[in-house]
């Protein structure tokens, strides 16, 4: 039998010393008894100072007996890089230490230690020390930090610096999220949320990290920002000189105050940046290309973009929009809610290249084709439109074109049409005149132009309207069907403020007279309420058509009057002055039948009619020498009066002449309008009162 031989007391000195081989030492011998078999050798080191390794109070025991060398290390404090940092009372058993002329090693060293949130219970690890190289590797399983597994491995270049590589499964986001380790403070709640992250970072030179989430959920504190069953993928490789990153969202849907986005139902949400360097001390950053794809819906480009704080943002963009509808209904409509095109259905194509310097648009063009947009209140839409423009901050852009091949306005059908235009700096305006077909009619545009300024858009417009027939037009609107013609110049038409203004008089040729209208504008013409203003002059309309139209009851003769400082409020009437009148100075027959008399007695309620013969229901038309009507509006009362007014405080409509004379009395001055309204509507529906 082989015995044991005692090593001699030398190389064991020197593996300790070999073990703590690095510079500033300080080194005590431990004075207790070596153990019967066996050669012990205790150390103790004050600090020691390596590049990357920073160990305080460090102790360790060499321990050489028949079962092999043995070593214990402990430390009052080490530092390792993040996320462990600063670990306390730390302690590594390594029961089969090796020694051999290159290096120092132990397979299965154990690891305590204590980093206040995060700790080590004998976690597995191997250890390498290069004797010559001076490189240390450390190996071992994850210590569970988290919720997560699997193994991590570090690796100690003295000339090229460290190098972790990680392979971890199943990280609670909720967990990492709530540690103050997290490197940046998120501005969300995490819910939940599992994550795998594959490592491979090498210090100052090209790296790489892989993270997956899984059924992430996130919210904040007034519910501004919530996402949840989120799956995505985000991949970094690069190094200090530039990042590529790779992000993806496949499933889940987000909200982001104001837009919420349904990865799953629109497809999933991919960003790519090339060359990405960004600056935390500065907040600035650059980028060689930029992509970012929304399902088959959009996609964006972007390419050499810069930013600073003090200058913004500065880069060339180009967009595809694929499916409008998706583009609009998840990223547009919530950011135009409460204007004109916040309630949209839409369809088409566009395709859009912007360039920005310091946050502003230098340049851009825009195409568009199949475009479809409909007003879901029906006030407006167009189909079939396509186009292009060309826009400079600078200079005029190069001719453009507009065309439609049908539209609607608040029932009112528009026609095809095409239109030159070119875009400036600062508007829009028309290269040559056209004409928008209208029914049987047109809108003439000779010259349009707008301009934006500090109080908003300038719109100017001069054209005409090319005679509309009445009957078409009125079928359209869902009015009583009339015959006649609108028609006139519109000298010029301006938008400012939010108002629309014409200036300027139109001419509508109906029931044989004309009716003249001026003083026109419309206030918030999209909006929930627009308002119309106007005022006309009405001459010699033939009241056998009008009462004709309107069906109740033959009346001939003619009629004359005003309408002064009409204001509607969504299609309303809420203030007037009206009076229509038979002209004194227009001779003709006028005659009125028992028909009309019921239906204007039933029309006005408090109104009466008297005759001077008890044989008046015998007769089917009666003579009259005048009638007429004025009523002031105000919000929903009429004050109303007639052609004379009477010593009983009533006031007369229709003023009889020959025999059997007609009286037709009113005798309540304050009328009900939309009552008023409502008793024409049953008029024209049925057959009218019979008077008995």
């Amino acid at each position: 039998m082989q015995r044991w031989r005692r090593p001699p007391v030398w190389r064991v000195a020197a593996v300790g010393l070999l073990l703590c081989g690095w510079t500033g030492l300080s080194v005590a011998a431990d004075s207790e008894p070596p153990p019967e078999e066996g050669i012990q050798l205790d150390l103790k080191i004050e600090s020691l100072l390596r590049d990357g390794l920073d160990a305080r109070g460090l102790s360790s025991r060499v321990r050489w007996s028949q079962a092999g060398l043995s070593l214990e290390v402990r430390a009052e404090q080490f530092t390792l890089p993040e996320p462990v940092g600063v670990l306390k009372r730390v302690r590594v058993e390594c029961p089969d230490l090796r020694v051999s002329r290159a290096q120092i090693r132990c397979d299965a060293a154990r690891l305590w230690g204590d980093a206040g949130d995060l700790d080590l219970r004998g976690a597995p690890v191997s250890l390498r020390w290069g004797r010559e190289s001076g490189e240390l590797t450390l190996a071992g399983s994850w210590p569970g930090w988290f919720g997560a597994r699997g193994e991590v491995r570090a690796h100690l270049d003295p000339a090229r610096g460290w190098e972790v590589r990680a392979d971890l499964r199943e990280f609670d986001l909720a967990a990492l999220a709530a540690s103050p380790r997290l490197p940046l403070e998120l501005p969300v709640d995490l819910g939940q949320g599992l994550a795998d992250l594959t490592l491979d970072w090498r210090e100052g030179r090209r790296s790489q990290a892989t993270l997956v989430i899984r059924d992430l959920a996130f919210s904040d504190a007034l519910g501004l920002q919530a996402g949840e069953e989120l799956d995505g993928r985000l991949q970094l490789v690069g190094d200090a000189r530039g990042w590529d990153v790779d992000a993806s969202l496949t499933a889940g849907v987000v909200f982001v105050d104001p837009w919420f986005v349904d990865v799953e139902t629109d497809g999933p949400l991919v960003l790519a940046a090339r060359g990405l360097v960004a600056d935390a001390a500065t907040q600035e950053g650059r980028a060689d290309t930029l992509a970012l794809d929304y399902g088959e819906a959009l996609a964006v480009r972007g390419r050499a973009l810069e930013f600073a704080p003090e200058r913004g943002l500065d880069g060339v963009f180009d967009a595809e929009v694929r499916a409008l509808e998706v583009v609009y209904d998840a990223l547009l409509s919530p950011w135009l809610v409460g204007t004109p095109l916040g309630d949209l259905e839409t369809k088409g194509r566009m395709n859009v290249g912007l360039e920005l310097q310091a946050s502003a648009p230098r340049n851009a063009r825009a195409q568009w084709s199949s475009l479809e947009a409909e007003d879901r209140r029906g006030r407006f839409g167009i189909h079939g439109a396509s186009g292009d423009l060309d826009w400079s901050d600078s200079v005029p852009g190069q001719p453009g074109r507009i065309a439609l091949e049908g539209a609607h306005l608040y029932g009112l059908p528009f026609e095809g049409f095409v239109a030159q235009v070119r875009a400036r700096p600062q508007g829009l305006e028309l290269l040559e005149p056209t004409e928008i077909p209208i029914l049987d009619g047109g809108l003439r545009i000779g010259a349009f132009n707008v301009q934006q300024t500090e109080t908003g858009p300038d719109v100017q417009f001069q054209g005409g309207i090319r005679a509309i027939s009445l009957e078409p037009l009125t079928e359209v609107l869902g009015w009583p069907r009339f015959s006649g013609q609108i028609a006139g110049m519109i000298p010029r038409v301006r938008l400012e403020d939010g108002d629309l203004n014409v200036d300027g008089r139109l001419l509508v040729q109906v029931f044989d007279g004309e009716v003249i209208l001026r003083d026109v504008y419309i206030h918030d013409l999209f909006g929930y309420a627009p308002e119309l203003g106007l005022s006309t002059q009405i001459q010699r309309l033939d009241l056998e058509l009008v009462t004709r139209a309107f069906d109740i009851g033959r009346v001939q003769g003619r009629l004359s009057g005003h309408v002064n400082d009409l204001v509607m409020i969504d299609w309303s009437p809420v203030h007037m002055d009206l009076e229509l009148m038979t002209p004194m100075d227009h001779p003709g027959r006028r005659r009125i039948s028992q028909r009309a008399v019921e239906n204007i007695t039933e029309l006005g309620g408090g109104i009466q009619a008297a005759a001077s013969s008890i044989f008046l229901r015998f007769f089917e038309n009666f003579s009259y020498r005048r009638l007429g009507f004025r009523c002031e509006l105000r919000g929903e009362v009429c004050t109303a009066s007639g052609v004379a007014d009477r010593p009983d405080g009533g006031f007369v409509l229709v003023q009889g002449g020959g025999l059997p004379q007609i009286q037709v009395i009113g005798y309540n001055r304050r009328v009900d309008w939309p009552e008023l309204i409502n008793r024409l509507a049953t008029i024209q529906a049925g057959e009218g009162p019979t008077v008995q």
